[in-house]
């Protein structure tokens, strides 16, 4: 795995590629995937990856199993790191994992996007750490179903969740300042499937 500069949003961490690496796999716990895939989905060094993976095992950080000829990885609940790492993994790097299944629940919702600060330190932009996590929300939900959702994510994320609601006529159309903003800055498209169990929303 190619050595990269530590992640902005949580630069504690040798490498973005090795944040990205545990946040997949901590986060991500509905989703075992083999090595290969997970290397592939995250576009990382197949061999790196498996070094990587060598290491956090013998760490007690993760554990791994064959199923065939394939070797999955999941977390090590019962390490004594298991609940401080999940959480600073969770602040870190859990909106673009938690927000869009979360959101996927509240019907009338046609796409969501992270923006802001968070967005541009996860896109690799430098600047100061997020206070704050902000979401734009293009559909016509129900304004207090996404509300109740911020709320709930912000205790999860241990950051305020910010929701900003738009219509899709007025997402495709419109050049006002906000949203013309909003379009040339980073942004996160989540997945709204709601497959990634219950983030407290």
């Amino acid at each position: 795995m190619a050595r990269t500069a530590s992640p902005l949003l949580l630069p504690l961490f040798r490498s973005q590629a090795q944040a990205r690496l545990l946040a997949r796999i901590y986060l991500e716990t509905d989703r075992p995937a083999p090595l290969a895939e997970i290397a592939a989905d995250l576009g990382l060094d197949r061999a790196g990856v498996k070094r990587e993976v060598d290491r956090l095992e013998q760490a007690r950080l993760v554990i791994t199993h064959r199923v065939g000829r394939q070797r999955l990885v999941r977390p090590n609940a019962e390490s004594p790191y298991y609940d401080d790492l999940f959480g600073l993994l969770m602040t870190a790097f859990g909106p673009a994992t938690v927000v869009g299944p979360a959101l996927a629940r509240i019907d009338g919702i046609q796409q969501a996007f992270l923006f802001g600060s968070w967005a541009a330190r996860h896109s690799g932009e430098p600047g100061v750490a997020p206070d704050d996590i902000d979401v734009l929300v293009v559909g016509t939900p129900d304004r207090g179903d996404v509300y109740r959702a911020a709320s709930a994510l912000s205790d999860v994320l241990n950051r305020e969740v910010n929701a900003t609601i738009v219509s899709a006529d007025r997402w495709e159309a419109s050049e006002e300042g906000f949203i013309r903003d909003v379009k040339r800055s980073p942004l996160v498209l989540l997945d709204l499937t709601d497959d990634a169990g219950d983030a407290g929303a």
